[in-house]
């Protein structure tokens, strides 16, 4: 998948949230990563395991009122994503899903509930 197209997913997923997330999505950037399959400084990957994507930030539900200036970032890891998919329209659907997992973790849902909505 082109990277225009792919970026334009991303938009369209976002777009696609209840307005009271989507209104609640304040100061975070989503960034793609062409070049790499996983942010390799983070202490939450294991050894042998691909990370699609990555939340860096502090959960809403834990941020003080000052902290709320600071960017949180979300990360997509595309090379990553392709490496797990069979064609564009499974692409899609797996950016669909990591997307939906790191604005849950933006949002104070931990894996296990992520695991459990099905992201």
């Amino acid at each position: 998948m082109e990277n225009a197209a792919f970026e334009e997913l991303i938009l369209k997923y976002i777009s696609e949230l209840p307005a009271k997330f989507r209104q609640g999505l304040k100061n975070i950037d989503v960034i793609v990563d062409y070049e790499n399959y996983s942010h390799k400084d983070s202490s939450e990957i294991k050894p042998g395991e691909i990370t699609l994507g990555l939340y860096q930030g502090l959960p809403n539900t834990e941020k003080p009122g000052h902290y709320r200036n600071i960017p949180d970032i979300i990360t997509i890891y595309k090379k990553s994503l392709e490496s797990v998919s069979a064609n564009n329209e499974e692409l899609a659907k797996n950016l669909k899903r990591v997307l939906l997992h790191e604005v849950g973790h933006y949002f104070g849902m931990d894996e296990k509930k992520l695991r459990e909505l099905g992201y």
